[in-house]
């Protein structure tokens, strides 16, 4: 474990990422549970996901997430139009994510913008609400 984790530590840097990035998701009003704390509330990981991963800790090569563990996909930017559609926005900081046990992996993808699908092996996580 903690080769993985000085392996994980150095492919964060190279990636530009740290445990105070934040990331963000836009999910229907029906996955985003609220908590008792104000402006917090969970998600729930996705037990089948599609997307087409990079196994960064393995073999190194493209696989679906639903062979890395159930997760989500979190993109570095807020869309603003988010709130044009019945969907909220949730942001999360990616240690607290690590803090659980998540890892992350960067999504093959054909977008301009990077997208980290994040596993979530307590099948949920505590994400923030923005504008709560």
């Amino acid at each position: 474990m903690k080769v993985m984790n000085a392996k994980l530590r150095e492919w964060m840097r190279s990636n530009d990422l740290t445990a105070e990035t934040r990331l963000y998701r836009h999910s229907l009003p029906e996955f985003v549970r609220p908590t008792s704390e104000p402006g917090i509330a969970e998600i729930t990981a996705n037990e089948d996901p599609s997307e087409a991963v990079i196994d960064v800790y393995g073999q190194g090569h493209t696989t679906l997430a639903v062979h890395l563990g159930a997760g989500l996909a979190f993109t570095e930017s807020m869309d603003n139009d988010w709130r044009l559609d019945a969907r909220r926005c949730v942001e999360l900081r990616l240690g607290d994510a690590l803090d659980q046990g998540g890892l992350v992996y960067p999504v093959e993808s054909i977008t301009t913008e990077r997208v980290w699908y994040v596993t979530i092996p307590q099948g949920r996580i505590r994400v923030r609400v923005p504008g709560a």
